[in-house]
């Protein structure tokens, strides 16, 4: 689904250069979950923002379902991720206007998908993330475990091809967290790729995959089993303990 070949980004300010992401290789395939870690300003975001189509890169190769990523134009990527793409943020990013209904039903009126499927899709999906009972509520009216139900629903409803997850549980208490993760497990199992940034390595069993970055490159790279793993097996495969105890942005 993705190949990234020696991807290169950095960005000047005040006359310094930041190199965010340093000559990446990562290939990432359909059905994957593939958790991202590392400590703040080690490349995580940046690489989420070029997987998403919303930052381009200074060089290298980015294939994306056979398209050359690196080389279209803005409209070009606009058109690919409101096709493909599905996003989740760790502020939720609701419409603070619209109610829970709307909110998920915004993607496919973007898309002109008729009143009578948007109306269907919309029911499925707020019975899929169990949140039928507040479909006319607003965000302000909701936890915040309910809006990031709501959010996750509205990344679905145009059944992407690729969801990317910001830190989907910064802002989620534990007992919310491992709802929203269960329900992203269960996603990537009925066939959602999935690629998450989180600065949780508890989080990473949920998965089937996770890299570790510093610096802009992949320091570790490993496979997830089913079953869930201990903190010490995750540090002797090279997701290391001390991210426990550094933010990662």
């Amino acid at each position: 689904m993705i190949k990234l070949q020696k991807i290169a980004k950095s960005f000047i300010g005040d006359e310094i250069e930041t190199v965010a992401i340093d000559g990446m290789d990562l290939t990432i395939d359909k059905g994957e979950f593939l958790s991202i870690l590392g400590p703040s300003g080690c490349g995580k975001s940046t690489l989420l923002n070029v997987l998403g189509m919303l930052d381009t890169v200074n060089s290298g190769e980015f294939h994306f379902l056979n398209h050359q990523v690196a080389t279209l134009g803005e409209a070009q990527r606009a058109k690919l991720r409101k096709q493909h793409l599905g996003f989740i943020f760790q502020n939720f990013n609701l419409i603070d206007e619209l109610t829970v209904e709307q909110n998920i039903e915004l993607p496919l009126y973007y898309q002109k998908v008729a009143k009578s499927e948007r109306k269907a899709r919309v029911e499925a999906v707020l019975k899929r993330v169990d949140i039928s009972h507040r479909r006319h509520h607003l965000p302000a009216k909701l936890s915040g475990g309910q809006q990031q139900r709501v959010a996750i629903a509205r990344a679905i409803i145009t059944e992407p091809d690729l969801i990317l997850a910001d830190e989907p549980t910064g802002n989620l208490d534990s007992n919310n967290s491992a709802q929203v993760m269960a329900l992203l497990q269960q996603l990537n199992r009925e066939g959602a790729t999935i690629v998450m940034v989180t600065h949780a390595p508890e989080h990473i069993s949920y998965g089937t995959r996770a890299i570790e970055l510093l610096d802009g490159k992949i320091i570790s790279d490993q496979s997830i089993s089913e079953q869930s793993i201990s903190d010490e097996s995750i540090s002797d495969q090279g997701i290391t303990a001390e991210l426990q105890e550094v933010s990662c942005g």
